[in-house]
């Protein structure tokens, strides 16, 4: 057999058991809103959709062409106004606080590296940010694979680094679960959110972004339907 067609169905493989394993790390309910922070091509966003019935479910994502990517992928979706997605960065996003119910994020996640595709140094800043859109009880989750490292202990390490950046949100209940894939490990960390009375506000003031509020099912920039 062909290498290249090989290693092609392998990737897919190995993606496709991430992908389901992602779906039961995050706990869905069908009426849940859920936000996917860096969605990509929309892969795991098309998954998602269809676990959800009566929902709502919303994706981010900063790369044109990807974006580009998720618009086609899950147009169907996006017509029905039940996705709602957004180019741009994380801090843009509209939505007011304690919005979702789930806010979840996976793929490569490169360490050192900032964006909106990895936590990097502002893994503390997007905790924050994303805790600040969860619900009571919401859970924020952090998910990827140490295929994406350098060597394995860097999964491990990362994790660290996450669960430390969920107590500094405020989140609660943090825990770490790892599973073997033919790509190699995976890592997903979860935090919840507390009630109300106990968790307060990193970002009480802040304004929501009027410019990015959409009454149509998606939002694109000039630039990106230029493009498309």
């Amino acid at each position: 057999m062909n290498p290249t067609i090989m290693a092609n169905w392998f990737d897919r493989y190995s993606r496709t058991h991430f992908h389901d394993w992602t779906v039961s790390q995050l706990n869905l309910q069908p009426y849940q809103h859920v936000l996917e922070v860096g969605c990509g091509s929309g892969q795991l966003l098309a998954i998602v959709a269809r676990t959800l019935r009566i929902g709502f479910l919303a994706g981010i994502e900063s790369s044109i062409p990807l974006y580009q990517q998720a618009y086609r992928r899950n147009k169907a979706f996006i017509h029905q106004q039940f996705i709602q997605l957004h180019l741009g960065e994380l801090h843009e996003l509209p939505y007011p606080a304690h919005y979702f119910h789930t806010i979840y994020k996976s793929g490569v996640h490169s360490p050192g590296k900032n964006g909106i595709h990895s936590p990097g140094k502002n893994a503390v800043t997007e905790c924050l940010r994303l805790a600040s859109l969860l619900r009571s009880g919401g859970r924020l989750v952090w998910l990827s694979q140490a295929a994406t490292y350098r060597k394995q202990e860097d999964l491990r390490t990362e994790a660290a680094r996450l669960q430390a950046a969920c107590l500094t949100a405020g989140l609660t209940d943090i825990r770490t679960s790892y599973r073997d894939f033919p790509s190699g490990p995976g890592m997903a960390v979860t935090g919840i959110k507390p009630d109300a009375d106990l968790w307060i506000d990193p970002e009480p003031n802040r304004a929501i972004n009027n410019r990015l509020l959409n009454p149509k099912p998606h939002f694109i920039s000039k630039i990106a339907r230029m493009q498309m």
